[in-house]
């Protein structure tokens, strides 16, 4: 249990302590769509859970452990995909599907270990596909809600 609260704690704040390299001006650019991405992935969480596809594990006092996860890393990890590979779309889809790859088939354990949370009824391919889906909407939403003088083309050709 005390090795749980630490993950917790680190997978929280560790993922913060890189967003002074992104540069204020990346952070208040794509900050709204990070945001939203947490939302859109809260409810999918509870979608999820409903339909017994993953099982989250009580965090840290009323927080549950997937509020870690989404607040931490899944933010931040937002913002810096973002930051390297906005208006680069392959790029983008190769780095990110790599990127979930490496969780699901490395970190999934960890996390499953030290009772984060756990996939259920749900295969580790039909997650990687739940994820590139989630890719697909953070990549549109930051797209949609670019400001069109700074709007970068779908294949960074102008």
């Amino acid at each position: 249990m005390k090795n749980q609260k630490l993950l917790l704690l680190s997978l929280l704040v560790l993922p913060w302590l890189t967003v002074p390299l992104l540069g204020s001006k990346a952070f208040k650019r794509f900050l709204p769509t990070a945001i939203f991405m947490c939302t859109f992935t809260k409810a999918l969480d509870f979608y999820g859970e409903k339909k017994n596809w993953w099982k989250f594990y009580n965090g840290i006092g009323p927080f549950e452990s997937m509020n870690f996860m989404n607040f931490g890393p899944y933010l931040v990890t937002s913002l810096w995909i973002l930051k390297v590979t906005f208006g680069k779309f392959p790029l983008y889809i190769i780095s990110n599907t790599l990127l979930h790859m490496s969780f699901i088939f490395g970190g999934l354990k960890v996390v499953e270990d030290n009772k984060i949370f756990s996939l259920e009824n749900l295969t580790k391919v039909k997650y990687l596909a739940i994820n590139f889906l989630r890719a697909l909407v953070l990549y549109a939403f930051q797209y949609i809600t670019e400001p069109n003088h700074i709007r970068k083309s779908f294949f960074n050709k102008k």
